[in-house]
């Protein structure tokens, strides 16, 4: 112990490591070191810690509160504002009104919940993990104890976040300084609508604004937040004129009729490095992914971060189809925390033919135990893509269609009002977490995720599972079970099996081609219906008629690929 200079040691018992760490007691008195179980959580460790009578660190007595929220990359510091009370016993033993204290202008209240060194963590929200106070300002460091992983259905981070006012008198001042002419705004496009209402309904928890700086620049480069969660990409407001912000600048943001949804209070402004966030997040600067070509042509030059309060959710045609993670988790019986269902889910962008359904009918034939979500994303997505309108109106037409049939009590839908960036792995990742905010417990994953097509050669950018990999890579640190399938073909034998099968015991895939279903849909001679559901064929040919441009509309009803069955898998 000298050696080490500590009172007490605490190690990090691993299932990896052997029976000759099993063998070990809990609590060597004589060494004064603590070996947890490795399937221990924070409570079980305090529980311990409590009836044993093991020391702890002394910073677990502290407790840090301040008016404003300080970002987890500036808790180091030792000029902060904040105010610091020895509460006499660690902060898990102290209620919820000592930890508040008597000021409530103090509404952050922080504390030390890492079991490490003092010098490698910050405090945190109570709520959220041991592990986010974790060498915020180091790339790759590790000691002292910390779970990962999490309860499954947990919200990531712990808790839930909801950013909506609820004090009236806050939202009233809110409203009169978006009524005061010479106040900052910004007018919202869809893509930044959508982020808005992800913040604040709580399907970005535990985001709580815009990035910062510091943060965008952390997830970039490590796919974590500052605390130290696993993130997927960069969620910014873009604008074009950085003079017109500056920290501290209360800034209204609206949405469709200029109608306030949320005010910004900004942190930070700054021109990005777009090469670099290409490379980073699309895993290529080529201008002939989609994704990287909006990311030069249409976002703007600067970006703005701060904390965000919301007055309303952004108006919707679907009225009830846009569900919040918590209406989701109240329908289900969820709870607002980690719970012992299981919940799959199926995402897409496309309108579901027989081998989307076939995926997550598959997962229901062989889990009995599991509930399927079939959540689409109905935000902006890559040029060619069907409109979210008509997307919408054949989800609605195939709901009400398999509502008639097996696993119908099953199976739920809800529409996700999200912006696809098409970034392969790392959106497949931001899915993960979004669903997990939701309470899902399992994610199906087929061929794909997320990918997309150069614009000019038709290669792809991604292979077929490297998505499947991203998310087998985190799953136990998300809490969330990865349902791999691969591609699925229609045969006359077997009906929907995974190509592989097929090829193995011989079975002839019947083939249509993406041109060939286009032409079919134009025509209106009948598709076949291994093919595609009648009732999503209807809809798409409502809308070929009603639109002017019907190649522009209907481009990406199956998409252009040689063979649609593969093409089917692409979700």
């Amino acid at each position: 112990m000298d050696e080490v200079g500590k009172d007490i040691v605490i190690t990090g018992r691993r299932k990896d490591q052997g029976a000759v760490r099993i063998e070990m007691p809990v609590w060597e008195e004589g060494k004064r070191t603590l070996n947890p179980m490795s399937e221990w959580m924070l409570d079980d460790v305090t529980a311990f810690v409590d009836a044993e009578g093991v020391p702890v660190n002394r910073a677990h007595n502290y407790v840090f509160r301040n008016a404003e929220w300080i970002c987890p990359l500036q808790r180091h510091r030792t000029d902060l504002p904040w105010k610091r009370e020895d509460l006499g016993k660690p902060y898990w033993q102290a209620t919820e009104a000592e930890l508040q204290g008597t000021d409530p202008a103090l509404e952050h209240t922080y504390v030390f919940k890492s079991f490490g060194d003092v010098h490698t963590s910050v405090p945190v929200y109570k709520h959220e993990s041991e592990r986010a106070g974790r060498f915020v300002r180091y790339a790759s460091t590790e000691c002292g104890l910390h779970t990962r992983a999490t309860e499954p259905g947990a919200p990531h981070g712990g808790e839930l976040v909801n950013l909506l006012v609820k004090d009236d008198a806050e939202r009233e001042a809110i409203l009169a300084r978006a009524a005061d002419p010479s106040a900052k705004s910004v007018s919202l496009d869809e893509r930044q609508l959508c982020d808005v209402e992800l913040l604040l309904n709580g399907a970005f928890t535990p985001l709580r604004g815009f990035m910062t700086e510091e943060e965008y620049d952390h997830v970039l480069e490590h796919s974590r937040l500052p605390e130290q969660q696993l993130w997927g990409m960069p969620v910014v407001l873009d604008v074009n004129d950085r003079s017109a912000y500056a920290a501290g600048d209360r800034v209204t943001l609206r949405g469709a009729g200029g109608e306030p949804v949320a005010e910004l209070t900004v942190e930070s402004v700054w021109e990005p490095n777009k090469a670099k966030e290409a490379q980073l997040v699309f895993g290529t600067t080529s201008v002939e992914h989609p994704g990287v070509a909006s990311l030069f042509a249409e976002r703007g030059q600067f970006y703005v971060g701060g904390r965000i309060k919301g007055l309303k959710l952004p108006k919707r045609a679907e009225v009830g189809a846009f569900k919040t993670p918590l209406d989701v988790r109240t329908e289900l019986g969820l709870g607002e925390g980690g719970h012992e269902k299981k919940l799959a889910v199926f995402q897409c962008r496309n309108p579901i033919h027989r081998a989307h359904h076939a995926l997550f009918a598959r997962v229901l034939d062989q889990m009995p135990d599991v509930s399927m979500l079939v959540h689409p994303t109905c935000g902006p997505t890559q040029p060619g893509d069907i409109d979210s309108d008509v997307r919408i109106n054949t989800y609605r037409a195939l709901a009400d269609e398999l509502a008639k049939g097996e696993h119908a009590d099953r199976t739920h839908w809800a529409y996700l009002p999200y912006s696809m960036r098409m970034a392969g792995p790392r959106e497949a990742l931001q899915h993960a977490i979004i669903r997990k905010n939701y309470g899902v417990t399992h994610f199906l994953v087929g061929r794909d995720m997320a990918g997309t097509k150069s614009t000019l050669t038709s290669e792809d950018f991604y292979g077929p599972y490297d998505a499947q990999e991203a998310l087998e890579a985190a799953a136990s640190e998300l809490g969330i079970t990865v349902v791999k399938s691969e591609a699925l073909v229609f045969t006359a034998e077997a009906g929907y099996v995974p190509a592989s099968e097929a090829a193995d015991k011989g079975l002839e895939a019947f083939k249509l081609s993406g041109t060939e279903f286009r032409r079919l849909l134009r025509s209106g001679e009948p598709i076949p219906e291994w093919f595609a559901f009648p009732c999503v064929v209807d809809e798409l040919r409502k809308d070929l008629l009603s639109s002017e441009a019907s190649d522009d509309s209907t481009a990406s009803a199956s998409e252009s690929e040689g063979e649609a069955q593969q093409a089917a898998q692409r979700v």
